[in-house]
Order: structure tokens, then C-alpha cells, then sequence
């Protein structure tokens, strides 16, 4: 897939081989005229399918129920999130269209049905491993559909990515449809399967997943005709192109660490460094980048510093409090001022009673060191998106919270105070893999947890041309700095 350099997002480049084999329209820019389509030949093969093993009913119910008790013993408070009432009514439903046997696939689009409602992007129902799975259907000669998607400000699904050899189709399209099925069809098809805070997350969520779901929901057919509706000419178009071969990097179960940071400097000597992961295996490679970056900008002596956590999922507390906010102020915070947690073997301290609950505030502060030879002292926004989540969350609202640094963008999708410290669940019948938090943070201010967060600078986020909303806040920066 294309992927983003220097700070500035691209369409990440698609490595596998791409083959455009029919081009059903060519537009007269000349004569602003559409030209007709022409049907693509011949038929498309049969999509296959990874059902996975047959499970009885019994073993089906058997997964299912203790799902639901999972929840229950394990998540402190699902009431913080979820209405109850509605889980409990949706669990019934999907339990009592459980009735024969089924396949992993298709137990896996019953019970997921559930996930929405459950308004916490921890906690869920997947198919085990599904990265590791579409990696290895690569491998074995499968592919993936053609294409990365966003959501446009009007609802509708926009190509984000686009196929080498396939220049016809460009980003910013307008998805009509693949393989005959409409772009309505299949978000109201994929929606009701997501997790996610809220249903703004959950559509963040089905973005960058959108090549997994078209895998379980419509199977491989090897190639792909794709109609969108040209951004440009206003004209339908649609192309026959071979699969994909190589995955986006959010569905890669190892993304690289050279993709998921990089840092520039703006023009007006704005300092600007992008961060899409707190994952602990990227420590060593996010202290090594910052140290350079925050170099340069103390060099340079930028007038102020973009840190750009739109694509940034979570991870690992400690990532973002070292290797960033150390960087940038001498003030205690915290992330937050009170939780409540389940105790389980996994998290137990000496004296715990497994499976009780702690109920506590948290006086704790994080004190960066007095002294850090390349430590910015100006001022400091931090660029969310409607992809931001959990350890990024918790970043964030410390920023705020705190007056370490600024928020830029819009509210952000998920919640601003985090659910955390994830217990997977054993399904041994199905296979599935689920998960429950085991711990509800109030952040710091102890405000305004039934919203996302409110950023400080409003600004428009374009998921369909990321770069348009850097460029809006580096404008403002220099309007207002």
C-alpha cells in the first residue's frame, strides 16, 4: 500500500503486483463529456472464502455465553459505556439466531453484531489473528481488495490509495461500488461488525480495516471491478484490476517502525513530528528519531512544535511520556485522577484478592528531568484525529489537562477518559479471539468523560486529504504565534 513520507501523507505504495486489465471509460476532458461504460469481461472467478472449522451449536452457545460472563467478571463497569438494557436485549437476539452449525466465519459475523454496543474499542469480538491470516492468504497467493478507503465530510466512502498501472482511478474518487457491491451496501453491511467509543470511531475503525472486511464479508476473487465517480470530471469510471498483494500497513501484524514516525520543518520554522504508534516494540526507534528531531528544532530554533497523533492507535504509556513530553516541559502531570479496576492474576500486586475491585483516585505525578539538552520550551500542539485512541487518549488529555500543550483538530471519536489494561478471552469451541478492559481511567480534570476531547484549535480533519489539515494548522500557528 502507499504510505505517508516526510510528514506529508501519500497514498502508501501498493509492493505486490497490480495488473489493470480492462479500462471501461475514458473521459473527453476536451468536450466535458462522460463517455460511456462498457461492461468488464468475462465473468469475475468465484470469491473464495476462509470459513474456517464447522463448530456445533452447543460449542457455539458454549463461546458465546461465556463471553458474556467474561464481561461480566472482568470489565469493572460496563454501565460506564455501554447501555445495559441494550446489550443484554442484542445478546439475546444474536444468542437465539445461534442454531445449527456454523462455520468460524460466519459464527463470527453473529457474534460480533454485538460489538457496537458495547461503545469501547477494547473491548469486542474478532477473528483470531486476522493480520497474521491475511498475511499468510497473501502469501499463499490470495489477494486483498484494490484499495484503502476514507470517509468524506458527506458520508461518503473516498479512495485514499490507488493501484499502480491503475492511474484512471484517483484518490479522492467517490467509491461507487466493487465487484456490484454498492459502497451503502457494504458500510451497511461492515458497520454493524466494528468497535469503537462511539459511531465516529467506529467508522475510523472500519477505514483502515476495510481490506479485512471485504475478506470475511465478500471472500477473494483474484480480480476486482471497481466504479467510482471521478473527483475531477464528475464522470463514473470502473476498471478491472488484479488484488492486492500487500497489505496496508494497519493490517500488517509487524508494521515498521521507519513508517511510523518521521518529523520535518514547516515553512515559518514550525517544527513538525509525526507519531502513529506507542507500541512498546517501538521504543528504541521512537527515542532514537525524537532525539534528532527535538536536535534539529532546538538548532533551528523553531517558533513552535506539531505533534501529529492522527494515525496513532495507543500503546505504551511510558513511550509518550518519555520520548515526548520529556522533551517539551519541566511540569508534573498525570493522565489521569481516578480508577477503577478488576484485579486479575495478570495485574495482581502482593495482598490483592483477585477478582475484587479497587475503587481509587491517583495522586501520582510524572516529573520530567530538570535537565534535557535538546528540551523545546515554545509552544506545543498536539493534531488529533478520529484514529486516535487509548494511550493516545491518555496523551492527549495529560496535554491538556495540565497546559502542557495545546489540542488541535476536531473532538475527538473516542472518549476522553480511557478504558484500559485489556483481558483477552479464551473461546476454545470457536476460535474466536475477544477482549474486555479491566480498568476505567477518569482523566485528569475529572470532566467531560461522556464526550471525546475538545481540542483548543479547532480545525476541520480531512481523512481524505490528511495534508490539507496540517497545512490549516501550520497556517493558523503562523497567523496566531
Amino acid at each position: 500500500m502507499l504510505r505517508r513520507t516526510t510528514g506529508r501523507f501519500v497514498a502508501r505504495v501498493f509492493l505486490g503486483l497490480w495488473i489493470l486489465t480492462a479500462a471501461a471509460q475514458t473521459v473527453a476532458a476536451t468536450q466535458g463529456a462522460c463517455a460511456a461504460i462498457v461492461p468488464g469481461t468475462p465473468a469475475l472467478p468465484a470469491a473464495q472464502f476462509e470459513e474456517g472449522p464447522t463448530i456445533a451449536q452447543p460449542d457455539l452457545l458454549a463461546d458465546f455465553d461465556a463471553w458474556m460472563g467474561a464481561i461480566r467478571a472482568f470489565n469493572p463497569d460496563p454501565s460506564i459505556r455501554s447501555d445495559l438494557q441494550q446489550v443484554s436485549e442484542q445478546a439475546h437476539r444474536i444468542r437465539a439466531q445461534l442454531p445449527g452449525p456454523m462455520t468460524r466465519r460466519q459464527a463470527w459475523l453473529h457474534f460480533a453484531q454485538l460489538n457496537p454496543y458495547l461503545r469501547d474499542a477494547h473491548s469486542g469480538v474478532q477473528m483470531p489473528d486476522y493480520r497474521g491470516a491475511l498475511e499468510a492468504h497473501l502469501k499463499a497467493g490470495g489477494h486483498i481488495v484494490p484499495l484503502e478507503v476514507r470517509f468524506a465530510a458527506d458520508g461518503s466512502l473516498r479512495v485514499f490509495t490507488v493501484a499502480p498501472g491503475a492511474e484512471a482511478i484517483k484518490p479522492g474518487d467517490r467509491l461507487a461500488s466493487i465487484n456490484g457491491h454498492s459502497a451503502a451496501e457494504m458500510v451497511a453491511t461492515m458497520l454493524p461488525l466494528t468497535i469503537g467509543d462511539t459511531p465516529r470511531g467506529q467508522h475510523a475503525w472500519l477505514e483502515r480495516r476495510f481490506a479485512m472486511l471485504y475478506r470475511y464479508l465478500y471472500g477473494d476473487t483474484g480480480q476486482y471491478d471497481v466504479a467510482v465517480l471521478s473527483a475531477a470530471t464528475r464522470c463514473p469510471l470502473q476498471i478491472r484490476t488484479a488484488g492486492g498483494t500487500t497489505l496496508p500497513e494497519e493490517l500488517q501484524s509487524q508494521p515498521s517502525a521507519a513508517e511510523a514516525f518521521d518529523w520535518r520543518i514547516l515553512a515559518g520554522d514550525i517544527g513538525y513530528l509525526r507519531v502513529d504508534s506507542f507500541a512498546g516494540e517501538h521504543k528504541e526507534a521512537l527515542a532514537k528519531l525524537t532525539q534528532a528531531a527535538f536536535a534539529a528544532f532546538k538548532k533551528r530554533q523553531v517558533r513552535a512544535l506539531i505533534i501529529d497523533v492522527r494515525e496513532n492507535g495507543g500503546g505504551d504509556d511510558p513511550l509518550w511520556q518519555q520520548e515526548l513530553v520529556d522533551h517539551f516541559t519541566t511540569r508534573p502531570y498525570a493522565q489521569l485522577s481516578h480508577y477503577v479496576t478488576r484485579i486479575t492474576k495478570e495485574h495482581a500486586d502482593p495482598g490483592d484478592v483477585i477478582g475484587s475491585l479497587q475503587n481509587a483516585d491517583y495522586t501520582k505525578r510524572f516529573r520530567p528531568p530538570a535537565v534535557d539538552p535538546v528540551r523545546f520550551n515554545g509552544p506545543v500542539y498536539i493534531l488529533d484525529g478520529p484514529y486516535s485512541y487509548s494511550a493516545t487518549i491518555q496523551f492527549i488529555v495529560a496535554a491538556q489537562d495540565f497546559g502542557l500543550a495545546a489540542i488541535a483538530g476536531e473532538e475527538t471519536a473516542a472518549l476522553s477518559c480511557q478504558t484500559g489494561q485489556v483481558k483477552f478471552i479464551d473461546l476454545p469451541k470457536t476460535g474466536l479471539a475477544a477482549a474486555v478492559p479491566v480498568t476505567a481511567y477518569t482523566r485528569p480534570s475529572g470532566q467531560g468523560c461522556k464526550r471525546g476531547v475538545i481540542p483548543d484549535v479547532p480545525l476541520v480533519i480531512n481523512e481524505v486529504a490528511p495534508d490539507e489539515t496540517l497545512q490549516a494548522l501550520a497556517t493558523w500557528i503562523r497567523t496566531h504565534r
